[in-house]
């Protein structure tokens, strides 16, 4: 592995994302707007007393913050139930960039000069996976940071340090950055096969499936947060699958094969 050929990629793409302020926008849109549902959630019951009729319906949540009162249970609940989806943003997002960083090249033929170099597939494909992942990782970063932020402002301090919890820290730091990898190596793989955007951003919207599905579970099954112990497994899981998608695209992008489709 030669990191000067993977730094010259890295360098290339962030020129071409930097003139794409459409792409880059995609980015940070998606972000803000799963913020901004329950920041909208919060914002309400803080202006609005809570009915005293649905207080029974929700108690066994509210039980989870017993040194709150039960407007701020019931608010914590809500921002910590909702951050699930900050593991959604890292797995959506990057993949418009990662289907645009293959099938775009394509169809500019800015792709054909890169295969013919030296540089072997695992050097082409982790540099366009960190180009692709690392908007993405600052995006929600910089979301999650204005989540807490907003939300202690809009009830008190508390609410921020409830949500810069130590596992959603750890999760910021680690698994976030590893899903948004996996996500544009997984959306370059399927790029090398095929030729139009549009299909690989659908094959590729069948690629985080399952992790909507566990958020989808988290947001149901009750509990407001991840621990650090759930955390660390989600590294160590998708840390794998980062491994097993490297060997595989190293296998599937095959430069005779995507050279052939060019045109």
């Amino acid at each position: 592995m030669r990191p000067g050929y993977i730094w010259a990629v890295i360098t290339k793409e962030a020129k071409d994302l930097l003139a794409n302020r459409l792409l880059l926008a995609a980015v940070v849109f998606p972000a803000l707007v799963f913020a901004a549902i329950p920041t909208g959630i919060v914002a309400f019951i803080e202006v609005n007393e809570l009915d005293p009729n649905q207080i029974g319906q929700i108690e066994q949540y509210i039980r989870q913050f017993p040194d709150l009162s039960v407007k701020r249970a019931a608010q914590g609940f809500i921002v910590l139930n909702f951050m699930a989806y900050f593991l959604l943003i890292p797995a959506m997002v990057p993949m418009a960039i990662a289907t645009q960083s293959v099938i775009g090249e394509k169809t500019a033929r800015s792709l054909e000069p890169q295969l013919a170099t030296p540089m072997e597939v695992s050097e082409l494909l982790i540099g366009k996976a960190i180009s692709s992942a690392i908007p993405a990782v600052l995006a929600t970063w910089a979301v999650f940071l204005l989540y807490g932020f907003v939300n202690g402002a809009i009830t008190e301090p508390v609410m921020t340090r409830l949500i810069f919890n130590e596992p959603w820290r750890v999760a910021m730091l680690t698994l976030v950055p590893l899903i948004c990898l996996l996500s544009v190596l997984l959306g370059i793989i399927v790029s090398s096969r095929v030729n139009d955007a549009r299909t690989a951003q659908q094959i590729g919207g069948f690629i985080v499936l399952p992790v909507i599905g566990v958020a989808v579970a988290g947001f149901f099954s009750g509990q407001a947060t991840f621990n650090l112990e759930q955390v660390l497994i989600g590294d160590l899981v998708v840390a794998a699958l980062i491994g097993v998608s490297l060997v595989i695209g190293n296998w599937i992008f095959d430069r005779e094969a995507i050279l052939t489709r060019l045109g």
